[in-house]
């Protein structure tokens, strides 16, 4: 155990919408976001939140939540149910991969400075119920993994699951359980700058997901049961709760890309009950809410992930995640054969002989990959390498056994 300098989160509640600010700062030059392009890009991540290719290993079961339904690689790590994973070939993406990749491969075309987000007219202030994000002792993160690779092998190491931007499912439910956090604390850490106030129109409007309209209420509480499940503390219920009804706002009250759970339990109801209404604006707009199942012990900034700079989407500590999130420090192993077969037809060139020369990783400071030269040929994301070799977390080590 050790004693870490406590963090605190903002728990001012802003009276006010805050005046509007030049947006254009928040994207950097290299990649800006608008209009839907902006929103096709959050689909993506929303739809990946928590979700990650899935691989059948013969001597280890992995917890999954609630029920695997036909999106089968929708792991969140809060229910602790332990279920095998859904076996898939090493070289086959999911459908989530391939909607990332069109993403990506199209945000540094987009135009500058035409952010498009949702407001909504008189909001109020939301009533403060924080206890000040203090944590005192925190656990120390678990130690890393051995690496036994054979002779020719690839050894990867990933920590937590998914993109690891923005909340942290599993972390939000460890602030709750072991640190006495509120939702609030727990949406005010994770979403920096960002501030609670509530539409006032949630209890008579219609909002859409996957094309199909209901009330809110039955809405958020059929896609927060999808997202956590109904074992995980109330608190952080109630934070994924405001996280999906502030990203259907976001999008216009449509939310194409999120999925229902059909009968969701009244815990989980009444949680969602107690935050109708309540959304996180940042300068006077709806927030991105991004959320994922569990982070490498630091959430990741979106720009070192996705390249978009959103100043509240940026690296913060989700400390219980590593001392308790049972995927941080997952190994798999990849002959050299394999690794060449899937990086050749992936990016279209001839690997050389020698595979410890293949891949220099460039680090964010946050620990996820933002960069991968690879055998000094070419540069590509670190989200794009995960996808390609079918790795759990954008935060990775790679090496080599000669």
């Amino acid at each position: 155990m050790n004693m870490r300098k406590p963090l605190k989160c903002a728990a001012a509640i802003v009276s006010g919408i805050l005046a509007f600010t030049a947006m254009t700062g928040a994207i950097t030059a290299e990649t800006t976001l608008s209009g839907s392009d902006i929103e096709t890009l959050e689909s993506v991540i929303a739809e990946t939140s928590g979700e990650a290719v899935a691989e059948q290993e013969s001597d280890e079961a992995e917890w999954w939540k609630a029920e695997i339904t036909d999106y089968d690689s929708s792991l969140s790590l809060i229910s602790y149910e332990l279920t095998p994973e859904i076996s898939q070939t090493e070289n086959e993406e999911t459908e989530e991969d391939a909607e990332t990749e069109e993403v990506e491969d199209e945000i540094a075309q987009l135009p500058a400075d035409d952010i498009i987000s949702s407001t909504v007219t008189a909001p109020t202030p939301v009533e403060s119920q924080t206890n000040g994000g203090v944590l005192g002792v925190i656990p120390e993160a678990q130690e890393k993994p051995a690496v036994n690779a054979q002779s020719g092998e690839f050894a990867f190491v990933t920590y937590g699951w998914g993109h690891g931007v923005g909340l942290s499912q599993n972390g939000a439910n460890f602030y709750a359980s072991y640190g006495g956090w509120t939702y609030q604390d727990i949406l005010l850490h994770y979403y920096p700058g960002t501030y609670l106030m509530n539409t006032g129109t949630a209890g008579s409007e219609t909002v859409s997901v996957q094309g199909v309209p209901g009330d809110v209420l039955s809405m958020v509480a059929g896609i927060t049961y999808r997202e956590v499940g109904s074992s995980m503390h109330v608190e952080a219920i109630k934070a994924q709760a405001v996280a999906v009804y502030t990203y259907i706002k976001y999008h216009g009250n449509s939310a194409k890309d999120l999925k229902c759970k059909a009968n969701p339990p009244q815990n989980v109801i009444d949680a969602c009950a107690s935050v109708l209404g309540e959304a996180l604006y940042y300068d006077g707009n709806f927030a991105l809410t991004m959320f994922s199942a569990s982070s490498g012990g630091y959430t990741a900034s979106c720009y070192e992930v996705f390249t978009a700079d959103i100043p509240y989407l940026r690296s913060v500590p989700s400390e219980f995640d590593a001392a308790y999130d049972p995927h941080y420090g997952s190994v798999k192993y990849k002959s050299s054969s394999e690794v060449k077969r899937l990086v050749e037809a992936r990016y279209g060139i001839t690997l050389s002989d020698n595979p410890a020369n293949w891949f220099q990783l460039q680090t964010g400071t946050s620990g996820y990959v933002q960069n991968v030269i690879i055998d000094n040929q070419i540069t590509v994301r670190g989200n794009d390498l995960k996808i390609c070799l079918g790795l759990k977390s954008s935060k990775f080590e790679i090496s080599f056994t000669q």
